[in-house]
């Protein structure tokens, strides 16, 4: 780590201190089975499980990979616990909440590979986890939806995992440097300017990576894309390029919800931080669900694939 990148320990301490009631809690009364898995990339990688609440033990279950928000900087998947238990009962399917890599400690594009990588591995292990390996959706909030971007971009290289959906909630889908970029309907109720930057200098060795498509996904062509639904709240400052990213998947023959959520910030649909919108929150979820439901059906499931296979 360089030294200016030591400020990020400060900036955790709060967060921390804000935090740590919740995630005690969830560590604590939580229902879901953790699991582990080591990639070349960081290491080990965390997930956890959660099942619907009328789970019987011998379902094969579609799965969600959630990925939380935090700035690529601030890990505390426990915030997202609720409602991945949430979306796992609406939808009837796992949800394997990931505590991938952070930076300053692995800079970009370590989180996106690693977590590419981690969801490789599971896949391959699908039987030990009672997942089905062919219906897969990814999704995430904030810094997490970049990543879920970024992780259906490299799978339209690869082909390893087979996504079916993403979920893109108030997403920065281009990364940059100027102001400009970024206006808010409202500058009092958006991301401060100063800590977008400060978030792009811990994430980034080289600024001159803000432009691979990995880092900006709108920077990329958007042909062949799995299904989306991209979540936007009226004041956030990157609602913008979340608009533009729709617009231009829409028009390269994607499948593509896009939803603005009015009088909603940035963070909006956690009921932990200070943008919290009770109604609109409840919509949203409700949305990701539904979203969730329909992906899941129209995917073909390894029963139904073996069967078609035999006859």
């Amino acid at each position: 780590m360089k030294e200016k990148d030591y400020s990020i320990f400060e900036y955790r301490m709060q967060k921390e201190i804000q935090n740590h009631e919740i995630v005690y809690n969830e560590k604590l009364n939580g229902k879901f089975e953790k699991i582990s898995v080591r990639t070349s990339v960081s290491g080990y990688v965390d997930g956890y499980i959660y099942r619907p609440e009328n789970y019987n033990d011998a379902d094969i279950l579609p799965v969600m990979f959630n990925l939380h928000g935090g700035g690529n900087v601030l890990g505390y998947p426990e915030l997202d616990g609720i409602y991945c238990q949430k979306l796992a009962s609406a939808a009837h399917c796992a949800v394997i909440n990931v505590d991938y890599c952070l930076a300053p400690e692995f800079k970009f594009p370590k989180p996106v590979l690693s977590t590419y990588e981690a969801i490789v591995q599971i896949k391959k292990n699908s039987h030990l986890y009672k997942i089905d390996d062919k219906k897969i959706v990814v999704g995430g909030h904030s810094a997490g939806g970049n990543i879920s971007a970024a992780l259906c971009l490299l799978d339209r290289e690869n082909k390893e995992i087979g996504i079916s959906g993403q979920i893109l909630d108030y997403a920065p889908l281009k990364q940059s440097l100027s102001e400009e970029d970024r206006q808010a309907l409202d500058p009092d109720k958006a991301l401060s300017p100063n800590r977008m930057l400060q978030y792009i200098n811990w994430y980034f060795d080289d600024l001159n990576d803000i432009d691979h498509h990995l880092a900006s996904p709108l920077s990329d062509d958007l042909h062949d894309l799995p299904r989306m639904l991209i979540i936007g709240a009226e004041y956030d400052s990157l609602l913008k390029e979340e608009e533009d990213f729709a617009k231009k998947a829409k028009a390269a023959g994607n499948n593509v919800k896009f939803e603005l959520f009015k009088n909603c910030q940035h963070g909006f649909t956690h009921k932990w931080l200070k943008e919290y919108n009770k109604e609109e929150s409840d919509r949203a979820w409700t949305m990701m669900g539904g979203f969730l439901s329909e992906v899941f059906r129209g995917a073909v499931s390894s029963e139904e694939d073996n069967h078609n296979i035999k006859n």
